[in-house]
C-alpha cells in the first residue's frame, strides 16, 4: 500500500496534508494516559437485523477498495513533484473522486459484474481527524449502494480494510503502543468511526458480524494478546454485537480468520485466500523496482486455479481480490485504461466456480515449462536474484571461457558468499514434490560449496525447513568445468529463503556458475 509502505519522507504531498489535519487530536509527546478519543464522526452507533449477513463457511468473494483519489485536487494522482502517481490508470479522469456519488456507483456496479460479495474500503482515518478522505469518502460510498439497491440490483456489502499504518504513521507523529489503555482507545476509536459511517443495512457481516481485515501488526508500538478481547467488547458495548476479525498472522489473540497481504504477487492460500492479477510499484518514489508480470492474465488465472484445485470442503471459503483498484501499486482488477474490462471478466469467471464450490482437477498448466534455467545470456523461467544490499551481491565474470554468474563478499560474513535463485511461479509455487538442480560449476576458487532450498520437509521447522541442505560439495582446484545434479525432496519453493526458491553458499572464495537449471525428476 502506498502510504502504508513509503517512508514518512516519501509521502506524497496529499498524505502530508492528511495527516497534518489530526494534530489537534493527540499531543505530540504521545497518547496521555486519560486519552479518550473524540465524538464519532458517524451517528450510525447501533447494529440491526436489517444487516446483509453471510453465513461462516459460504463462499465469498471480497475485495479491498483504494478510495483515495479525487481528479478535482489530485489527491493521489500526482507526486510531490507534480509527475504522476499512478502506474495503471482509470479509464478516464473525468468524475474520477471518492467525493462523488456517480464514481463509486460505477465501481460497485462493476464489483457487481465481478462476481464480489464484499467491498473493503481501506480505512485510513484516525480519531479526531477534520477533512479527512478517509471519512469523506465513506457516505458516498453507501449512497452509491443504496441508488443500486433501489435498481434492484445486489451490490457486494460493504466491510472494512483497516489500514494500521495510522498506528506509526500520523501527524502528530504519535507511535501507538496498544498494551497501553490510551492505545487500545485509539485502536477501538478507528474501527467505530469507519463504522458509524456505514448504516447497518449496508455493512458486510458473517454470521451477524461486521467484517474487519486488519494490515500490518508492526505499525503498532508495541501488541499483546489483550487487544482483540478489548476491542470486541467496546464494539459489543457501542454497536451490539461482536466483530468478524480477519489478522494477518502476525497479530497475536484469536481472530475468526487469517490471510495475508501479498496475493498480487503470489496466491496466499491460508484460512482466508488472497490473490491478484500482478504488481508493479514503479510509479512510486523510492521504492526499490518490483514487478509481477501479469502475463496477459495468465499469473491472475494460475493464482485463482491454484485455489480451486484445492478440496472445497478443505480450503478456504473467503477468497480477497488484491485489489480492486490500487493504482499506485497496479494490482487493479478494475477497469483500467491499461487492460479494459479484461480482469473483471476473469474475475467473474472464477468467482462463479469459486461460489458453486466447484474443483478444477486439472488446473492451468499450458504456461508451465518443463524445465527452468538460467545462464548469464538468458533466463528461461529461473532468474538469478543479487541480494546487493544483503548477503548474495553477485557479478558478471568471464572464467575459463564461459561467462559465469561469480560470487562476490558481503558485510554479513567474511567466510560465506551466496548466490540466490527464484523458479517462475508457473513452474512450482508452495507445493511439496521432489526437484532435481543441475549446475555448471568451476571446480577452483572457493574451498566448497553447499546448496540450500526451501522445503516442505516436515520433520524440519524454521530456518533448517527454509534453508534446507541437499548438497554439499568440495573442490577439487582442477581448474576444469564441471557438471552436478542434486535432488531436493519436499520441495515448496515458497519463497522463504530471503525471497527465493534456493541458494548456493560459497565457503572461503568465489563460486563460478555458467548454467543452472531445474526439473522433476521425471522430465
Amino acid at each position: 500500500m502506498l502510504c502504508s509502505m513509503m517512508n514518512p519522507p516519501a509521502v506524497t504531498a496529499t498524505c502530508t496534508a492528511i495527516m497534518a489535519s489530526l494534530a489537534s487530536a493527540c499531543l505530540a509527546a504521545g497518547l496521555p494516559d486519560d486519552w479518550k478519543p473524540p465524538p464519532a464522526p458517524g451517528a450510525f452507533l447501533r447494529h440491526g437485523a436489517e444487516a446483509p449477513t453471510f453465513k461462516a463457511g459460504q463462499p465469498l468473494v471480497a475485495t479491498s477498495y483504494f478510495y483515495w483519489y479525487d481528479a478535482d485536487s489530485g489527491m493521489h494522482l500526482r507526486n510531490g513533484d507534480g509527475s504522476d502517481a499512478l502506474t495503471d490508470h482509470p479509464p478516464t479522469l473525468e468524475g474520477f473522486s471518492t467525493r462523488r456519488v456517480a464514481w463509486h456507483r460505477q465501481q460497485l456496479a462493476d464489483m457487481i459484474d465481478a462476481g464480489i460479495d464484499i467491498v473493503l474500503p481501506v480505512y485510513w482515518g484516525t480519531p479526531g481527524a477534520k477533512g479527512n478522505w478517509s471519512n469523506e469518502g465513506l457516505p458516498p460510498l453507501v449512497e452509491a449502494r443504496e441508488r443500486l439497491l433501489k435498481e434492484g440490483k445486489t451490490p457486494p456489502a460493504i466491510g472494512l480494510f483497516y489500514d494500521t499504518s495510522t498506528l506509526r504513521h500520523n501527524a502528530p507523529g504519535i507511535h501507538v503502543d496498544l498494551t497501553a489503555e490510551a492505545g487500545r482507545r485509539w485502536f477501538f476509536a478507528t474501527i467505530r468511526d469507519a463504522f458509524s459511517l456505514i448504516p447497518p443495512q449496508h455493512r458486510a457481516c458473517i454470521n451477524g458480524r461486521p467484517i474487519v481485515f486488519l494490515y500490518a501488526a508492526a505499525f503498532a508500538k508495541a501488541v499483546d494478546a489483550k487487544l482483540f478481547p478489548v476491542t470486541r467488547r467496546r464494539f459489543r458495548e457501542t454497536f451490539g454485537c461482536d466483530l468478524f476479525l480477519v489478522k494477518k498472522p502476525e497479530w497475536p489473540g484469536r481472530a475468526d480468520s487469517v490471510y495475508q497481504w501479498g496475493g498480487a504477487l503470489m496466491p496466499r492460500l491460508l484460512e482466508t485466500a488472497a490473490v491478484g492479477p500482478g504488481y508493479d510499484h514503479s510509479a512510486v518514489p523510492g521504492r526499490t523496482p518490483l514487478v509481477r508480470k501479469r502475463a496477459d492474465g495468465a499469473f491472475y488465472r494460475w493464482s485463482w486455479e491454484k485455489l480451486l484445485a484445492l478440496d472445497p470442503a478443505t480450503r478456504a471459503s473467503v477468497v480477497h481480490v488484491e485489489t480492486w483498484n490500487e493504482f499506485h501499486e497496479g494490482t487493479d482488477v478494475c477497469h483500467s485504461k491499461e487492460y479494459g474490462r479484461q480482469y473483471i471478466e476473469l474475475t467473474r469467471r472464477y468467482a462463479d466456480l469459486f461460489h458453486r464450490r466447484h474443483r478444477i482437477e486439472r488446473p492451468m498448466t499450458q504456461a508451465a515449462p518443463k524445465v527452468v534455467a538460467v545462464t548469464p545470456a538468458e533466463s528461461k523461467g529461473l532468474r538469478l536474484v543479487p541480494q546487493a544490499q544483503g548477503d548474495g551481491p553477485v557479478e558478471i565474470r568471464q572464467v575459463a571461457g564461459r561467462q559465469t554468474f561469480a560470487t562476490l563478499p558481503n558485510r554479513f560474513s567474511e567466510t560465506n558468499r551466496y548466490l540466490y535463485f527464484d523458479v517462475d511461479l508457473f513452474f512450482a509455487c508452495d507445493t511439496d514434490e521432489p526437484m532435481v538442480v543441475t549446475l555448471d560449476y568451476y571446480d577452483a576458487g572457493c574451498e566448497s560449496w553447499t546448496l540450500q532450498y526451501d522445503s516442505a520437509d516436515a520433520t524440519l521447522q524454521g530456518i533448517p525447513q527454509r534453508f534446507r541442505t541437499a548438497h554439499h560439495q568440495k573442490t577439487g582446484a582442477t581448474n576444469t568445468w564441471k557438471q552436478v545434479s542434486v535432488r531436493l525432496p519436499h520441495a515448496r519453493f515458497a519463497g522463504r529463503a530471503n525471497g527465493c526458491d534456493f541458494r548456493l553458499a560459497a565457503t572461503r572464495g568465489d563460486l563460478f556458475i555458467s548454467r543452472i537449471a531445474v526439473r522433476r525428476p521425471d522430465e
